[in-house]
């Protein structure tokens, strides 16, 4: 179990820029606590918005040794072991992330026009991709420092990641495709990450990558009180799709689609207004038959809970 003391600290410095477009009228937006313990402590964290891209993001950021010591057992707020069964289990009774792994490796294979069959995935979580991209007949590479998470990843595909930050990570390979599911806005460095993901990717490579909406109607409807974006400190970076657009082109990352995905666990409402027995039922079911006109609706005006971007390296001359 991780130590509050190891999650307190953060760095030094105050953000003068945004982490997308660089610009300066970044203002402070509002502050969101979350107590990590019982009785101990309350942490509290600052969110600056920026006015010309509209990212959000934690200033102080988080200092990058304390995130790791998180993320050396989950980066999914597991705070034990879990096994293959369960996952599978949990995906058969709301499919979430398997859905994710088939989508969007067949989109990076379609947009990857490298001819390099390599595919690396970063933050690799319980081994879905990576079990999507070895179907579609890539070579895997997966980082994760994780334990919790890498030894599902072992029991799915039978070998385990590289146990490390993707800041960690050295190689001569290159990449036809870099899965970044839920990774980006972990990062308190995005730019340097992405600069680094250009240099690993292949010439007409392509980086599939997912953060969630800053700009999502659960953002607008539950302030602070959201978690799938506003998730402190682990998630460090607020995105919108604009936002992220600039940042990757900004780095040589030519977008070449963009789509949003709104998927809402059946118990979601239920859970969150304490219902239990056939009222609880009732609300599951009509949460899960209703909810994909409502998706398609928050999807159309770019109030989605997630945002999926595929970018493709540019020829080098052209950047």
């Amino acid at each position: 179990m991780i130590q509050a003391s190891s999650l307190s600290t953060t760095c030094a410095y105050l953000l003068r820029q945004c982490v997308s477009c660089g610009g300066e009228r970044i203002r402070y937006w509002r502050r969101k606590d979350y107590q990590y313990t019982q009785a101990l402590r309350n942490d509290v964290f600052h969110i600056y918005r920026c006015d010309e891209c509209g990212t959000g993001f934690l200033n102080q950021p988080p200092d990058p040794q304390r995130l790791e010591a998180i993320y050396q057992f989950s980066g999914q707020a597991l705070t034990e072991s879990v096994s293959l069964q369960e996952i599978l289990a949990r995906e058969a009774a709301f499919p979430n992330c398997r859905v994710d792994a088939e989508r969007m490796s067949g989109c990076a294979d379609r947009f990857n026009a490298s001819g390099n069959r390599r595919a690396l995935d970063i933050g690799s979580g319980f081994g879905f991709y990576t079990q999507a991209l070895k179907k579609r007949g890539y070579a895997t590479v997966a980082i994760n420092p994780g334990r919790y998470e890498n030894q599902v990843f072992k029991a799915l595909n039978g070998e385990e990641p590289l146990t490390m930050m993707f800041e960690q990570y050295t190689t001569q390979d290159s990449y036809g495709v870099v899965m970044m599911s839920q990774v980006l806005e972990h990062m308190v460095e995005p730019e340097r990450a992405l600069e680094k993901v250009r240099g690993l990717l292949a010439e007409g490579g392509v980086l599939a990558c997912a953060v969630p909406n800053y700009a999502s109607f659960l953002v607008k409807l539950l302030g602070t009180r959201d978690n799938a974006c506003l998730w402190v400190p682990e998630h460090v970076n607020y995105f919108t799709a604009q936002g992220l657009q600039i940042l990757l082109e900004r780095k040589g990352l030519r977008v070449v689609r963009t789509e949003q995905v709104t998927r809402i666990r059946y118990d979601a409402l239920s859970r969150r207004l304490g219902l239990t027995a056939w009222p609880a039922a009732l609300l599951d079911t009509l949460t899960k038959y209703l909810q994909k006109p409502f998706a398609g609706l928050m999807n159309a005006l770019g109030l989605g809970i997630y945002i999926h971007v595929y970018a493709v390296k540019v020829i080098d001359k052209q950047v």
